[in-house]
């Protein structure tokens, strides 16, 4: 029997034969989302194909695929594509995947949007743009700005925008670099927050594969949220919000850190499905009241605080 006529179901055994002995998990999974990506049909779907043979192409490509999932290389990056709200997003090994727990922040930041009259958000490292194009379909009456240090991911982020039609404007940027004062109402972000030291303990498929610069968030891991919680006091309005995904282990350290920037008011924090706190909330406290508050502190006879 040509390779051709083979059916999808013997395809699919064989590629599970090799995924064992490469010792890749959740094979099964893996291989039936390749099919459904060429077949253009759900996973549940792939079984009433398993009678049938693929196209050549289909077989070739399959085969292709199953030899880049041989070396643990994330299947959302051997298919091309990923589910993110709903949304079709192209990814590649430009920008991290995006991943379930970055959709609790895209639904506080909609939930906060809701009903305000043209707002300004900014979606600092955007990467594949999974948040700036998810909020700019959701909350069209909103201006998204992205903003990413990789040239790389910034093309990669405005290819899924053209793809979805969102109205997104990137900008190549460090974090908020550039950005007017009081400019934006809500800034979002998944920024890197892996400490360096435990890059190399993270799973193959993350390591080998995803961008370490996305990644690093330094030797704590809360470098970049400490830059970034820095530089967003200065670029929200009085009222306005800084939501970040933070690491599983974070939850105190990051809730610390913004109890104690006196602008801001620490807002709390929010789960993912699995009930670990991972997006962290807080407020732009009104300017005024800010100032009041600086006026009424008496004098102090050490050096200020940066």
């Amino acid at each position: 029997m040509s390779a051709a006529a083979r059916s999808w179901q013997a395809w699919l055994a064989d590629g599970r034969a090799r995924l064992a002995r490469a010792g890749i998990d959740e094979a099964e999974t893996k291989l039936r989302w390749v099919a459904a990506h060429l077949l253009g049909c759900g996973l549940l779907d792939v079984l009433r194909h398993l009678p049938e043979s693929p196209a050549p192409a289909q077989a070739d490509r399959f085969a292709a695929a199953v030899a880049r999932l041989e070396t643990d290389e994330p299947v959302q990056y051997v298919i091309g594509e990923t589910d993110f709200m709903g949304l079709r997003i192209r990814c590649d090994s430009r920008a991290l995947i995006p991943r379930p727990e970055t959709e609790v922040l895209v639904a506080c930041a909609e939930e906060f949007l809701r009903g305000r009259e043209r707002p300004v958000v900014v979606d600092v490292c955007t990467g594949t743009g999974c948040i700036a194009c998810a909020l700019a379909k959701r909350v069209p009456e909103a201006r998204v700005v992205a903003t990413d240090l990789s040239a790389a991911a910034l093309e990669l982020a405005r290819e899924n925008a053209r793809a979805l039609g969102a109205t997104v404007e990137f900008r190549p940027a460090d974090l908020l670099a550039g950005a007017a004062a009081e400019s934006a109402d809500l800034v979002v972000s998944n920024p890197p927050y892996v400490a360096t030291a435990e890059i190399a303990r993270l799973d193959r498929t993350v390591r080998d594969f995803e961008p370490a610069l996305a990644l690093d968030g330094g030797p704590d891991g809360l470098q970049t949220i400490s830059r970034l919680v820095a530089e967003a006091v200065h670029v929200l309005n009085s009222g306005g919000m800084l939501m970040m995904e933070i690491g599983d282990d974070q939850a105190d350290a990051v809730a610390e850190m913004l109890c104690r920037t006196t602008p801001l008011q620490f807002m709390g924090l929010r789960s993912d499905c699995a009930g670990r706190a991972r997006v962290a909330l807080a407020s732009r406290r009104a300017r005024a009241a800010s100032l009041g508050a600086k006026r009424r502190r008496p004098k102090a006879r050490t050096s200020p605080s940066r």
